[in-house]
């Protein structure tokens, strides 16, 4: 009896819009969100007294920027490549779709099938600098866990990821 008394107790939880601070509006996910590293910035909106909140370090790209262990070019040339893979399909879907389910697998369109020409053609030109880059711009994987995998330092993966984003700024002339 003293131990559900105890849980009673313990904690309240917000149940509508009186529990909420004014300036965190319902839309901006549970405090948790905000305890995971994420850089997060409150602006003013256009309505007047209304804040906003930005998660700006959504991949591994932009972790790496916030933090001044990559450059701007770099981030580009990372964010074109990540961009060219969304356009050929090769982001897993997480949303349902209602289309009809083939089951022989998956057709490519004639652009998709055209981009993913694109895609390998500028791996390839990337040579061996291309895996480290499709563990970080495509797989969202940290540098470090490239270099391991491949026996190397963890400190040495932010440094090959730099030349690999500096090849591919030279190779798309960023």
């Amino acid at each position: 009896m003293a131990r559900a008394s105890k849980r009673r107790g313990a904690r309240r939880i917000p149940l509508g819009p009186a529990d909420r601070p004014a300036d965190r509006p319902a839309d901006q996910g549970p405090p948790e969100r905000y305890q995971h590293g994420d850089v997060i910035r409150s602006e003013a909106g256009e309505d007047a007294g209304v804040f906003h909140r930005r998660v700006t370090t959504q991949s591994a790209l932009d972790r790496y920027l916030s933090r001044g262990q990559i450059g701007q070019r770099q981030f580009d040339a990372g964010a074109k490549l990540y961009r060219l893979w969304r356009a050929t399909g090769g982001a897993q879907r997480v949303t349902l779709s209602y289309e009809l389910r083939i089951p022989s697998g998956r057709e490519l369109s004639d652009d998709q099938a055209a981009l993913r020409r694109r895609l390998t053609e500028v791996l390839r030109a990337m040579g061996p600098l291309g895996g480290i880059l499709v563990h970080v711009c495509l797989c969202d994987e940290a540098a470090r866990t490239w270099a391991s995998s491949r026996g190397d330092t963890p400190q040495a993966g932010v440094v090959v990821l730099r030349l690999a984003l500096d090849a591919l700024g030279d190779y798309w002339k960023l």
